[in-house]
């Protein structure tokens, strides 16, 4: 394919991928797109998963297209080394090749449980780079050589097509949490005053003191209130098994 033709199949694939990512409602969905695309627009590309490290937490793997890419992830967080835990590579570590994992010498624990699991090479591209967490774009091929230079430069178009989609998704989907909650809120309020005959400010009191005593979400009192019309005074901690205030 020559270079125009080239281009104009790239045009046409970022612009499918734009569309198609535009038109799913959760970061969840969002991500899961991002790595079915990624898996069939780059080139030499069999499977592709998305990694997120959030400060003082292990590695998630929230999408991939084969169980082989949650392998893989695994493999660097037991190694405690690898491409999505240490910043390295072209641009400051916005993307990162290894060609051939089994004689790959930056991260020798992970290389060797990688090409174990039948990783010839790897590119790994930054997705989104922020205080308390980070994300990659990572594509494996079990064969070595399989990304060259020019496959790491669409990848990396594509990670930054997909970074500007997660943050709509994700802003969007923080925007329907704090409207639900605010609903739920109002309505645990709402009845705490009818049956307690108390005003707005004393009923939203009563929700807040039990959150600060339980150390349990705003939200989760007043889903409790709501379901059950329980005074949030008698609420203990068995009310809420595995919730979490933040």
């Amino acid at each position: 394919m020559g270079d125009a033709g080239s281009a104009l199949w790239l045009s046409e694939a970022f612009a499918a991928m734009a569309e198609a990512l535009h038109g799913q409602p959760s970061r969840d969905q969002v991500l899961q797109e991002i790595t079915e695309l990624a898996a069939t627009t780059a080139d030499g590309a069999q499977y592709a998963g998305i990694t997120l490290l959030r400060r003082g937490k292990p590695l998630e793997s929230p999408a991939y297209t084969h169980p082989l890419v949650q392998a893989v992830d695994l493999a660097q967080a037991e190694a405690g080394e690898g491409p999505c835990l240490q910043e390295s590579g072209d641009a400051d570590g916005a993307v990162v090749r290894i060609e051939d994992m089994s004689g790959e010498g930056r991260w020798p624990r992970f290389a060797r449980e990688a090409a174990r699991l039948g990783v010839g090479s790897m590119l790994s591209c930054r997705l989104t780079q922020e205080r308390d967490v980070s994300g990659r774009l990572n594509l494996l091929s079990g064969e070595p050589g399989a990304f060259g230079v020019e496959t790491a430069k669409t990848v990396a178009v594509l990670a930054t097509h997909a970074a500007i989609a997660l943050s709509a998704a994700t802003a969007i989907e923080n925007l329907s949490n704090a409207v639900a909650s605010r609903q739920v809120i109002g309505e645990a309020t709402g009845i705490l005053m009818e049956r307690h005959r108390v005003p707005s400010r004393e009923a939203f009191g009563m929700l807040v003191r039990a959150s600060q005593s339980l150390n349990v979400k705003l939200r989760e009192i007043a889903l409790h209130v709501v379901s059950t019309g329980q005074n949030p005074a008698e609420l203990g901690p068995a009310d809420f098994a595995g919730a979490a205030r933040s």
